[in-house]
């Protein structure tokens, strides 16, 4: 079995036409053999555009909230130390910096994903807190995963309408060869999203083109699985919307005949898209994942291989540079804020 939205290890799978077509240009622009690079988008230009929402806390959550806080110094007390598996892809002298991890909105999050019940939220911050500080996701060394981007198969680039960081997914683009590097990279991913999120974002888009999903190219269930527990478990209220591009008959099928089984705050947040399709009609209390392509983005701002008019194309060289100059600025400005 397979997962639904899974990228994992490459393996052969039958391409219509145009999918093989989309995938011989993406693997010479993913080599660099094209025009002069544009250097991907890390940081949101101010807007006066609406942001997302955040849902306010009620009255009871607000003071959960409180009494986490004032617990601050026992929570983060006796921390373990890096464990040696993380050694070999961490790099130890970035600072840990768990209090600057810990923000109000942060621990809103965690109150938020637990109900509001004081005791689970205590736990589950706790629980992230010896996870942070025993395998430093922030602190993931870029050649480790350098690998998993070498085809652009999943990468940050950009913002939607509500300024939210898109990660783009494209499954023709398949790599992998070790599962768990597969998941450092997408661990590093969303830790380099945080990192830019204009103030009032908290959340990502997923861009995921669907034209040659199958399940041949999809992540196994237990590397899916485990995924799904750093997500929930760590990065709790961090997904905004997954909007699959042209998914096909044997997509929509199969999300079909799983999506009873989801979590229905979880399933609002995915949606399809035909981008050359108007969104079908809908009613107040629909519930058909469909949408029109405006609905989440700017056309100028969504790559035309996403099936946008933004010109980017993935070049490894010109990206992996950017990714490099990130990584070392954040190092240097967690230094310089210890000193």
């Amino acid at each position: 079995m397979r997962s639904l939205f899974g990228f994992g290890k490459a393996e052969e799978t039958p391409a219509s036409p145009m999918a093989s077509e989309k995938a011989a240009k993406d693997a010479q622009t993913a080599a660099g053999d094209s025009e002069p690079a544009i250097p991907p988008v890390f940081d949101c230009a101010v807007s006066d555009g609406p942001l997302q929402e955040i849902k306010a806390l009620s009255a009871d959550e607000q003071q959960v909230l409180e009494r986490i806080k004032a617990g601050i110094p026992e929570l983060i007390a006796d921390l373990p130390p890096i464990d040696e598996e993380a050694k070999k892809f961490a790099d130890e002298t970035v600072p840990l910096d768990i209090e600057g991890w810990l923000t109000d909105e942060c621990i809103a999050r965690y109150v938020r994903a637990r109900k509001g019940v004081y005791e689970d939220t205590k736990k589950a911050l706790r629980k992230s807190i010896e996870w942070r500080a025993a395998t430093r996701p922030h602190a993931l060394r870029p050649d480790v995963v350098e690998i998993e981007s070498r085809t652009g198969k999943m990468y940050f680039n950009g913002f939607d309408k509500l300024s939210r960081p898109v990660i783009y997914m494209y499954n023709h683009r398949q790599n992998t060869k070790e599962p768990d590097n597969q998941i450092r990279w997408v661990v590093y991913t969303l830790e380099l999203c945080i990192r830019h999120m204009r103030p009032g974002v908290e959340k990502v888009t997923l861009a995921i083109d669907a034209t040659n999903w199958g399940f041949s190219n999809s992540v196994s269930i237990g590397t899916a699985k485990k995924f799904l527990d750093i997500l929930s478990n760590h990065y709790p209220e961090r997904l905004g919307r997954a909007v699959v591009f042209v998914p096909p008959k044997l997509f929509v099928g199969f999300y079909s005949l799983v999506s009873p089984f989801i979590d229905p705050v979880t399933k609002a947040k995915v949606a399809f898209v035909k981008p050359n399709d108007p969104a079908p009609a809908q009613s107040e209390n629909s519930s058909s994942p469909w949408i029109a392509i405006e609905e989440c983005f700017a056309r100028d701002s969504l790559e035309k291989d996403c099936y946008g008019s933004w010109a980017f194309q993935y070049n490894h060289q010109a990206y992996w540079k950017a990714v490099e100059d990130e990584f070392a600025q954040t190092k240097t400005a967690l230094l310089d804020k210890q000193s």
